[in-house]
């Protein structure tokens, strides 16, 4: 699924995968998801408005996995597009889109 990056002022990054996919991917009843970035397993608690108003998911590990890639400081309302397929049991990996930006 297509996800975009999210950063709250500066230093705050996440991945916001929007309603939609929200809806098809995710489940209510999960607390918590496992997310690789870059061969290793983080977990990321779904906070309540998840399912409302914040269909994102924050985490330091995403902000550095962010900043290493050099993606961390972007134009507003152009955040780097994120592939993030779902593997299963609340797991997903995270990785750049061949388009780098979103338009």
């Amino acid at each position: 699924m297509r996800a975009t990056g999210w950063r709250n002022g500066k230093y705050g990054f996440g991945i916001r995968v929007g309603r939609e996919n929200a809806r098809r991917h995710f489940r209510e009843d999960w607390r918590a998801i496992r997310v690789e970035i870059d061969g290793q397993d983080h977990e990321f608690p779904l906070r309540g408005t998840f399912w409302t108003t914040c269909p994102e998911f924050r985490g330091v590990a995403i902000g550095r996995w962010l900043r290493r890639l050099g993606m961390h400081a972007w134009e507003k309302g152009r955040p780097p597009v994120l592939e993030l397929e779902p593997l299963g049991d609340r797991r997903f990996r995270a990785t750049l889109a061949t388009a780098v930006r979103s338009s």
